[in-house]
């Protein structure tokens, strides 16, 4: 497994660096702001949000570095025992033994990477159904400090919906994980479009 291609876009500034982060000290990241969100993301209709209680930089860290010890084991391509991770362009899962199963060469792709800025990541997601015939849907997830500590993660997505059931477990997952809660949502066709 390769290094994740995502660790350098998510790294909070320093105070030598220049960052586009409204701060009010160099270095520190202003509880309640997103620290840099695509601006394609601002026109999702649905989401799904977590409150964690980690720093920014670690919230991101869990979740790109340690996605193999999260991961809900009911989305696992490759069976209970499958290796899910970020690297070589996307979101991968190959089986413990580091086949991809299904007598397959490549590692299972659950997402490509379609973009990394600081503090936000998009995703075409294929979820479970990658196959010719099904086309991905973009995701946009933003890390955000949160208003009263700690760290907020929003996922957004629009049409067709067939994501969010997904990423509510995937979230889920990752808020049992990390000691957080997923904040107030509204699925999709039930009246409650995001947050």
């Amino acid at each position: 497994m390769s290094e994740s291609p995502f660790l350098d876009p998510f790294a909070v500034p320093t105070g030598e660096e220049e960052s586009s982060v409204s701060t009010e000290v160099p270095g520190d990241v202003v509880p309640g702001t997103v620290v840099t969100s695509g601006p394609a993301s601002a026109g999702a209709t649905h989401a799904v949000c977590a409150s964690l209680p980690l720093d920014l930089d670690q919230a991101v860290g869990a979740f790109v570095d340690d996605t193999h010890l999260w991961w809900p084991r009911t989305l696992r391509a490759t069976g209970e025992a499958g290796h899910v991770y970020f690297g070589d362009g996307g979101l991968l899962e190959e089986d413990a033994d580091g086949s991809s199963g299904d007598d397959q060469d490549p590692p299972y792709e659950w997402a490509t990477l379609a973009g990394a800025a600081e503090g936000t990541l998009e995703l075409d997601w294929w979820g479970g159904h990658h196959d010719a015939a099904t086309s991905p849907v973009r995701l946009y997830l933003s890390w955000s400090a949160g208003p009263r500590g700690g760290a907020e993660l929003s996922v957004r997505g629009n049409e067709p919906t067939s994501w969010w059931e997904d990423w509510t477990t995937i979230l889920g997952a990752f808020t049992r994980f990390t000691g957080g809660s997923l904040t107030e949502h509204g699925e999709p066709g039930q009246g409650g479009g995001g947050s």
